[in-house]
C-alpha cells in the first residue's frame, strides 16, 4: 500500500521555510508527446502511478486526452477524443490509486464531465489546461469543493502568430491569469483553492516559455499557489540542442528538466509537474537543502 499527501502538504524536506510538492505525470494516452501508449491500459497505468508514489510523487496527475498544442512542434496537435473514450481511460485507474494506495490524484481534463467522473472515482484536484474556459467545469470544481489548477494558455494552445504576440509577456500571462481567476470564483470556486500555471509550451515560443521561467518569481507574487510544469517539453530541446546539432528526442531532454525544476523552486514554486519522479525528487530536494543552507549562512 502507498500513500501520497495532500496537494499542500509538500515534501518533508531539508527546508524548514519553502516546499514544494512534485506531482507526477500519468498519461493514459495513445498520442502524448512524451510518453504516449505507454501506460494505455489501466493496469500499466496503475502499475506506473504506484511507481511515481514510491518515489516520491505527492499527486498523480492522470490525463486521458492529450493536449500537445498545434504549431511548427507538434503538427496538427492533439486528436479530440469524446467524453465518454475520455472517463473510460481514466476513472478506473483514479479509483483504483484513491482506493488501494490512497494516492491524492488530479484529473488533467478540460471537460466538465470528465471531472465530475473523476472527481467520483476519488480525484481531489481538476487541472484544466484551459485557463478556466468552461463556466461547467469551473460550476462542477465548485460544487465538489476539490482544488483547481488554472493554466495559462490562448485559444487550444497552438503557437501561431495570433496566440504569441504579447505586449508584455511576463505581465500579460499574469493578468490573463488573473481574470481565470476571479471567472472561477465567480463560479464559485474558493480562491484559496485555485492554483496557477504559467503554462510553459502552450500559446508560447520557446524563447517565450524560457523567458516565462525566468520570471516564476512574478507568478509566485500574486499569492496563488504556483503549479510549473516544464518536464521534458519542446522548448528545452530548441533552447539547447544536442552536440552535434539534433534536437532532442523527450527522453533525452532530462537535464534540461532538472535545471527548469531548480530555477522553478529558486523562484518559489509551489509545485513541479514531472515525468521523472525520482530524479526530479532528488533535483527539488537538493535544492531545497542548499536554500536552507543558505540561509543558515554557515555551518
Amino acid at each position: 500500500m502507498v500513500r501520497g499527501g495532500t496537494s499542500l502538504e509538500h515534501s518533508n524536506s531539508a527546508s524548514r521555510g519553502h516546499q514544494v510538492a512534485i506531482w507526477g505525470v500519468l498519461n493514459v494516452t495513445p498520442d502524448s508527446f512524451s510518453d504516449g501508449g505507454e501506460f494505455l491500459s489501466r493496469d500499466k497505468a496503475v502499475e506506473q502511478g504506484v511507481r511515481m508514489l514510491r518515489s516520491g510523487a505527492h499527486v498523480i496527475d492522470v490525463g486521458g486526452e492529450s493536449s500537445r498544442p498545434k504549431g511548427t512542434t507538434y503538427g496538427d496537435g492533439a486528436e479530440t477524443i469524446s467524453v465518454e473514450e475520455e472517463i473510460r481511460r481514466t476513472a478506473p485507474v483514479i479509483e483504483i490509486l484513491c482506493r488501494e494506495h490512497h494516492a491524492v490524484v488530479s484529473i488533467d481534463t478540460v471537460k466538465a464531465d470528465v471531472a465530475r467522473a473523476a472527481i467520483r472515482a476519488g480525484a481531489k484536484i481538476v487541472n484544466d489546461v484551459s485557463c478556466g474556459a468552461s463556466a461547467e467545469l469551473l460550476q462542477v470544481v465548485a460544487q465538489a469543493g476539490v482544488e483547481l489548477v488554472l493554466m495559462h494558455t490562448r485559444d487550444r494552445g497552438q503557437i501561431d502568430e495570433t496566440t504569441t504576440r504579447y505586449s508584455d509577456l511576463v505581465g500579460d500571462v499574469v493578468r490573463e491569469l488573473e481574470v481565470a481567476v476571479a471567472r472561477a470564483c465567480a463560479r464559485g470556486v474558493p480562491l484559496h483553492k485555485i492554483w496557477i500555471d504559467p503554462g510553459l509550451g502552450f500559446a508560447k515560443t520557446w524563447s517565450q516559455s524560457l523567458h516565462l521561467l525566468a520570471h516564476i518569481d512574478a507568478f509566485v507574487s500574486t499569492g496563488r499557489p504556483v503549479l510549473v510544469g516544464p518536464s521534458r517539453k519542446s522548448f528545452i530541446a530548441e533552447a539547447v540542442r544536442h552536440a552535434v546539432g539534433e534536437t532532442p528526442q523527450p527522453t533525452d531532454r532530462l537535464g534540461g528538466t532538472a535545471a527548469a525544476i531548480t530555477m522553478s523552486v529558486l523562484a518559489g514554486a509551489h509545485a513541479v509537474r514531472v515525468h521523472d519522479v525520482a530524479p526530479m525528487r532528488q533535483t527539488v530536494e537538493l535544492t531545497l537543502a542548499a536554500m536552507h543552507a543558505r540561509d543558515l549562512g554557515g555551518v
